[in-house]
């Protein structure tokens, strides 16, 4: 099965949304961006929830864009989760079976078995909804979306009302749960973690557009456009003036100073081009790599954060900024910060350098 999406479009107001992708079987496509960027119209507009004026939802081949959704065999797992508080665990689940006309025994079995791979005890059937704790009720609303054998599943952004921890451990689980359906799966979400970790591929929506697509490992370290590069916030991006273009490499001036950027498949906006440099791009300490090119930044103080040691430098006016550059790199959780106003010799790795546009 497969899903795609073919030039959907919806307006609200000043708002329109226009959206083309495609999903394979088994495969989970993380939709993210911040709020308002269109992610949740998206979800009701292939899940048959709303209208859309113009475009396709195509299953599996089948055009099922004149279905409504009862019958897209779609399963949706909402933030709010949408669970009966008048029936028990084991309703819940078998609920979309029942209306099927599903038999009570072959219903039993479903209940079993989808409790069994969202790891609850087999007698949490016969619980009621309002006993159960955030997690416990995340892991009912996703046994309800498998239960049906869906076609699709969808799923906004499911854990975002749950405490960092839980949260955390519940992603993990979902890697495991996933493998039990070949349905193709979107999830929703505008955390960046999140969107990385589960999905097989990433696409950054804004505006009511998909912006950028690819493996999440791709939008950290080497995305293509400055609004992915931003978003996800693993470097920073710097402008420059291009010098002089070779045939593999394009030698460019930059606030770090003169560097050379590998030309790769990058494009750039030839007004005013953008460089991405990742956070790993960036060393307190030289090492034997070839391509690393020294520079110096004003140290003004640190912020000690979960992952390490953040520390804030400032970088000389440039010719194209003549106030200084704010410029972080983190460092290790043990290290101790210079002394404030003290200059530091950095070291950048050119070979991870991309423009960005």
């Amino acid at each position: 099965m497969a899903l795609e999406v073919k030039s959907l479009k919806k307006t609200y107001g000043d708002f329109s949304l226009s959206l083309d992708l495609s999903v394979g079987e088994g495969e989970t496509l993380a939709l993210v961006g911040a709020s308002g960027s269109g992610k949740t119209t998206a979800l009701n507009l292939i899940a048959g929830l709303a209208e859309p004026e113009a475009g396709s939802v195509i299953i599996n081949g089948e055009d099922v864009t004149a279905l409504p959704a009862y019958r897209r065999n779609i399963s949706v797992v909402f933030q709010e989760l949408a669970l009966f508080p008048h029936l028990d665990v084991g309703g819940n689940i078998a609920y979309g079976l029942f209306i099927r006309g599903v038999t009570r025994k072959e219903r039993r079995r479903i209940i079993e078995e989808t409790l069994e791979i969202v790891h609850l005890p087999s007698g949490y059937a016969s619980r009621r909804i309002d006993t159960l704790s955030g997690g416990e009720r995340q892991r009912v609303a996703i046994a309800r979306s498998l239960a049906s054998k869906p076609r699709a599943l969808l799923l906004d952004e499911p854990f975002s009302s749950l405490d960092a921890p839980l949260r955390k451990s519940l992603r993990r689980e979902f890697l495991e749960i996933r493998s039990h359906s070949n349905a193709p799966c979107i999830f929703i979400t505008h955390d960046r973690e999140e969107a990385v970790m589960l999905g097989d591929r990433v696409a950054l929506m804004s505006g009511g557009r998909i912006i950028e697509i690819g493996t999440g490992r791709d939008m950290l370290l080497a995305p293509k456009t400055e609004e992915a590069a931003r978003f996800f916030g693993a470097g920073h991006v710097l402008p420059c003036v291009i010098l002089e273009k070779r045939e593999v490499s394009v030698e460019v001036s930059t606030p770090l100073g003169k560097l050379t950027v590998p030309q790769g498949d990058s494009q750039f906006n030839h007004e005013s081009p953008l460089l991405f440099i990742p956070e790993d791009a960036i060393f307190l300490e030289p090492s034997n790599g070839a391509g690393l090119k020294p520079f110096s930044a004003r140290f003004t103080g640190s912020l000690f954060e979960g992952r390490g040691l953040v520390l804030k430098f400032l970088l000389d006016p440039w010719e194209n900024s003549p106030q200084p550059l704010p410029f972080e790199v983190t460092a290790g959780k043990r290290m101790k910060a210079p002394e404030p106003g003290s200059m530091m010799n950095l070291w950048v790795d050119q070979s991870l350098i991309r423009f960005v546009k």
